[in-house]
């Protein structure tokens, strides 16, 4: 079983995006397990998954010593399975605190689950949920949008996911941009600038902007299941990327 993250300090750069285009070409032919880990719940919400219809989130796993994981697994209808979330999850890290061995909470919960892939789209913020999943994950994956105040907060995250090494030693992180225009000059620049300083840390694939990715999450559909959507091909191409390395 592969466990990648999708994290990013900023919000807006296509994290929640891209956890579930990942999760969905990858449950084309793998058992994928999309876990969400942002109170804002809008990859929960983008998956067709009514608030009322969600009994059990991931507030309640972590919190809930005798709640098993498969008990908080809804199946969707996009090819993966998912445990939710929603706004009631913000105040988790403060029963967190307490608990023994809390940074490991998430990765004692998973452990006994039967998934080729499991994918967690953390909250942009570097709370205790986010180090519970840097502690869990094989590989995290860092969207970042050519943008020089994207340059700027990567020492910084790459710092933290650093120090995570004394608790998960095998870690890895990759960094891969997203929302790029190829028309616009100073995007390229910037592309070039990132290539330069990440080097082998940056995947090649880059996901392409389109303003349809919206209309169709809009409509709680993936970006597979809309019409005219121009990133499809680069997701299968990360995708592709990623597994294959």
């Amino acid at each position: 079983m592969k466990v990648f993250s999708l994290i990013n300090q900023k919000g807006g750069v296509g994290k929640t995006t891209s956890a579930i285009s990942i999760a969905s070409y990858l449950g084309r032919t793998n058992k994928v397990l999309l876990i969400d880990l942002d109170p804002q719940g809008n990859a929960t919400s983008n998956c067709g998954i009514a608030e009322e219809n969600l009994n059990k989130t991931i507030k309640d796993l972590i919190l809930n010593d005798k709640l098993a994981a498969s008990e908080c697994i809804i199946e969707t209808q996009k090819g993966f399975d998912l445990i939710g979330s929603n706004i009631e999850v913000a105040d988790t890290e403060l029963n967190m605190v307490s608990k023994f061995n809390r940074e490991n909470l998430l990765k004692t919960k998973l452990k006994h689950l039967d998934y080729d892939y499991i994918i967690l789209d953390c909250s942009p913020s570097l709370n205790l949920m986010t180090i519970n999943a840097l502690v869990t994950t094989d590989l995290a994956l860092i969207p970042i949008e050519p943008h020089i105040f994207s340059v700027k907060g990567i020492s910084s995250l790459m710092e933290t996911i650093d120090n995570i090494k004394s608790m998960n030693e095998t870690i890895e992180y990759k960094f891969f941009i997203t929302k790029f225009d190829g028309r616009n000059s100073s995007y390229k620049v910037i592309e070039e600038k990132l290539r330069g300083n990440l080097d082998s840390s940056i995947l090649k694939t880059k996901i392409r902007i389109d303003n349809n990715v919206r209309t169709t999450q809009n409509d709680s559909k993936t970006i597979f299941e809309g019409k005219g959507i121009r990133c499809t091909e680069d997701y299968k191409n990360l995708d592709e990327e990623i597994i294959n390395g």
